[in-house]
């Protein structure tokens, strides 16, 4: 028992250092490892993002609650989250907010009626890449074209405190599409940055640290 409060004694200033930072770290900051392909092009598998936990709010440390909202997610916003199904979090992009009325046919969005511009930037036989337009906020998105894209084809509304949200590898996620709305108080913080990237997909080291996505 002696040599334990020694122990104490003589690494506080240690121990409150630590204890400082898990807090840091849940309450206001996080970062996590991308494991799958579902955001791909915008994220890669190997990416570790920057988690801001308080754009939308204060969280409560160990609950992946938050205390209070003082601003709501936005289309395009990328947000990390546990969904209604399991208690894993999960990323992905914010594509239906509040009051909005959604109509997915394939990769075609239609939001409160009017479908989301998009455009090709690079095809082959295998891959499409394309930006699309959510009514002001243009993203990456990409496609296999040997596999199918996920059936959906419903038009649904979105109800108060609930977001549907989507994997920018629209035939390689599983999301709202599948499982679901997600529940804002569920949402634990945006993601607007790369920390660092461990993925053979990023080449030089400018492109492994510090990279802003959209």
């Amino acid at each position: 028992m002696h040599k334990i409060k020694l122990f104490f004694k003589g690494y506080k200033s240690l121990l409150v250092l630590i204890l400082l930072m898990m807090f840091f770290r849940t309450a206001y900051a996080d970062w996590s490892h991308v494991p799958t392909s579902s955001m791909e092009p915008t994220i890669l598998p190997g990416d570790v993002l920057w988690i801001n936990k308080t754009s939308f709010g204060p969280s409560l440390p160990f609950f992946n609650k938050r205390l209070f909202t003082w601003k709501h997610p936005e289309r395009g916003d990328i947000i990390t989250f546990i969904p209604p199904h399991e208690d894993i979090l999960h990323v992905k992009r914010v594509i239906g907010v509040p009051g909005d009325t959604l109509h997915i046919e394939g990769n075609a969005i239609y939001i409160n009626g009017l479908r989301m511009e998009q455009s090709v930037t690079e095809s082959s036989e295998d891959i499409l890449l394309g930006i699309e337009d959510l009514l002001g906020s243009p993203h990456a998105f990409k496609v296999n074209r040997n596999r199918s894209i996920p059936y959906f084809g419903r038009t649904l509304v979105v109800p108060e405190g609930k977001l549907f949200v989507m994997g920018d590898f629209r035939n390689n996620s599983v999301d709202s599409r599948a499982w679901g709305f997600v529940d804002e108080n569920r949402v634990t913080g945006k993601v607007s940055t790369v920390a660092v990237s461990f993925s053979r997909q990023r080449n030089g080291f400018l492109a492994r640290v510090a990279i802003p996505i959209q």
